[in-house]
């Protein structure tokens, strides 16, 4: 087949684990013989990350997004699109909202609903002061009328990425049942399957040993609580250190570190990692948190379970789904439940054995990329006969 796959960011350039599922997807379907053409935005230089040679069959195509992000995404590939359509049997946008300006057949991929982005912080929208909150609030219900609802309406067939997230568009968004198809994510497990031992991975990257040390990979946002994980790092009665992994939203990590307090010192902030020294974070860890507000999916709990780490994680979207019962599931926005979840896994070495066992599991069983892949291509016929 011939498939058009609309992201945002696509290496070297990624923003976040929208970018790894899209990697991963584009990667799995070119290794089953399909030519795949890329829409990304451009980005300046500067916001280079990492990336690897493009397979023959896959092509990248820039456009430009402008201020605006995925609404300029969006907007610049449904004019490429008119002017190409034909050269195309398949398109598949990475999350439908990019999809809001085509009026083509298409599938899309479903992560979290502006609803749930309006609500997800005791009934509001997440945010870092008042005048973000404001911003939020009209944005994301701008969106959700004049974006997300046509783009929802409009597409052919959802690839869901969860039962939370399949439940919230048939249920508040009039889905029919029947466009939509649960596929989760998959990852690269074998790169988990080969790791240095504790000592040697503290060694290797600086972190101290003899302490309990948790873990968290991610794309710090508001969305992802991290200042209720500061709190809880006060509210512990165990001593333990904190790595924080990736990239962080202008402004937030002020946030962050005022809520630490006197926890300061306990706190390692590695920033942005690439992909071939990140198991090795894995490896010195004793367990990995996920604070989250409203998790799509949660990539780094399918990364900590295949590493065989115990998780701590909320019921924010779909993060407790997929952690399953290889963690502990506290409500968001608690930093009480979240220190004593936390406090829990350090002080029952037995507990946090048997999580970590069941994790490795679920990972091989559950979330697999060769899997997913193999399922979003066997939704495509549905575009193809429509």
């Amino acid at each position: 087949m011939r498939i058009c796959f609309v992201t945002l960011d696509y290496p070297p350039f990624r923003g976040s684990g929208l970018t790894i599922y899209a990697e991963t997807v584009v990667r799995g379907l070119a290794a089953r013989g399909h030519d795949v053409t890329v829409i990304a935005a451009s980005r300046p230089e500067s916001e280079r990350t990492e990336g690897s040679a493009l397979p023959a069959n896959v092509r990248v195509v820039r456009v430009p997004s402008g201020p605006a992000d995925w609404i300029g995404l969006g907007w610049q590939a449904a004019r490429y699109l008119r002017a190409h359509r034909e050269e195309f049997d398949v398109i598949h946008f990475a999350n439908v909202h990019f999809a809001y300006a085509y009026r083509g057949p298409f599938v899309a991929s479903a992560f979290q609903s502006f609803r749930q982005q309006l609500t997800s912080h005791h009934g509001r929208p997440y945010h870092t002061n008042r005048r973000n909150y404001l911003f939020r609030l009209f944005y994301y219900s701008g969106a959700k009328w004049a974006m997300e609802r046509p783009a929802v309406e409009r597409a052919d067939h959802l690839i869901m990425s969860s039962h939370s997230t399949q439940q919230e568009f048939v249920s508040h968004y009039g889905l029919p049942p029947d466009r939509t198809t649960l596929v989760y994510l998959g990852i690269d497990l074998q790169r988990f399957e080969s790791l240095p031992d504790q000592t040697e991975a503290r060694g290797q990257l600086g972190l101290p040993a003899g302490v309990p040390l948790l873990l968290y990979v991610g794309f710090s946002t508001p969305r992802k609580g991290v200042e209720y994980l500061a709190r809880s790092l006060r509210n512990m009665q165990t001593q333990a250190h904190l790595v924080m992994v990736g990239k962080w939203e202008a402004n937030y990590p002020e946030r962050f570190l005022a809520a630490l307090g006197e926890a300061r010192p306990r706190v390692h902030l590695a920033g942005y990692v690439p992909d071939n020294e990140l198991p090795a974070y894995f490896a010195a860890a004793d367990l990995f948190v996920l604070p989250t507000l409203l998790e799509g999916f949660g990539i780094p709990l399918v990364e900590a379970m295949a590493a065989g780490l115990p998780l701590v994680t909320t019921s924010g979207g779909s993060a407790g789904e997929v952690a399953g019962d290889a963690g502990l599931i506290v409500p968001p926005a608690d930093s009480v439940a979240l220190a004593g979840a936390l406090d829990c896994l350090l002080g029952d070495p037995d507990l946090a054995h048997r999580l970590s066992e069941i994790g490795r599991e679920r990972a091989h069983t559950l979330f697999d990329e060769k899997r997913m892949v193999a399922a979003i291509e066997a939704v495509y016929p549905c575009v193809l006969e429509g």
